[in-house]
């Protein structure tokens, strides 16, 4: 299957912002901004910056002594990011490819990149702009998720499983997490830290994640490889009635790690 990457339509990115306020993207976030280790008057970089909440909440840390550049493909999506922070001066946004940073060598003292290069075709590009616009010493948050090993319950496994099957044709990387610890080192970084997040969901309420995501899976794959509106709509149902019967049960994986950028005195002592 080839990727067909969601298109950012108001209609999805509003539907998409639902995600960003579930209790598990806030914990998420969090978790972001304590192994970033943010300092004031560092300048920070956000690729994939989605509708804002990643930024507003790095630059309220940052303080206005800071700079925090942020980037997306959409324009939708920078249009919702520039509204979210509008009182934060000390935040810029700019239309950019993750494969082609428009910055200068050695800008940033720190990266925050959140279910991006899962939807990069030339990842090791994209890390090689990462390592470029680092300072020595720079450090960069990376999540990407584990599609392949989503768990989500469901009175009918076939029908769920061919479900899921098609929502991956949104990616290009279904798995890319898997493999980003050896990429990054290829890259030149030099892992410092790795862990799983864990989006589990034992309820289909509003603040959980698979809520959000529902609708999202159920619009893209109405119309592909034989799944009609009606089925997407069924599926939904199934997960209704799963949360009403006491039987939900949702899992997605996420994983993080934290990469950094050697000095020009630690890669001495590695050669």
């Amino acid at each position: 299957m080839c990727a067909q990457p969601l298109e950012f339509d108001s209609e999805i990115a509003t539907r998409l912002q639902r995600a960003y306020v579930t209790t598990y993207a806030q914990q998420r976030r969090a978790t972001v901004r304590e192994t970033l280790a943010l300092q004031a008057g560092e300048q920070i970089l956000d690729i994939g910056t989605g509708p804002g909440f990643e930024p507003f909440e790095l630059a309220t840390v940052l303080g206005p002594t800071g700079r925090l550049y942020a980037v997306d493909t959409s324009d939708v999506m920078l249009q919702l990011s520039r509204q979210r922070c509008a009182d934060q001066p000390w935040v810029e946004f700019q239309l950019a490819d993750a494969s082609k940073l428009p910055f200068d060598d050695a800008t940033f003292d720190a990266a925050v990149v959140v279910q991006v290069y899962e939807y990069v075709s030339e990842v090791e590009v994209a890390l090689k702009e990462l390592y470029r616009v680092l300072r020595p010493g720079g450090r960069a948050v990376v999540i990407d998720s584990d599609w392949r090993s989503i768990a989500w319950e469901s009175a009918d496994p076939a029908r769920m499983t061919r479900v899921l099957k098609v929502f991956e044709e949104h990616l290009v990387h279904p798995s890319l997490d898997r493999a980003l610890p050896l990429l990054l080192k290829q890259a030149g970084f030099a892992l410092n830290q790795a862990q799983v997040l864990s989006a589990f969901d034992l309820t289909f309420s509003e603040d959980r994640f698979s809520y959000a995501l529902a609708p999202l899976v159920a619009d893209f794959v109405s119309g592909r490889h034989g799944l009609s509106q009606d089925d997407g709509e069924a599926w939904r149902e199934d997960l209704r009635r799963a949360d009403q019967e006491g039987h939900y049960f949702f899992c997605l994986n996420q994983h993080l790690y934290l990469a950094i950028k050697p000095t020009d005195g630690q890669r001495d002592r590695e050669s």
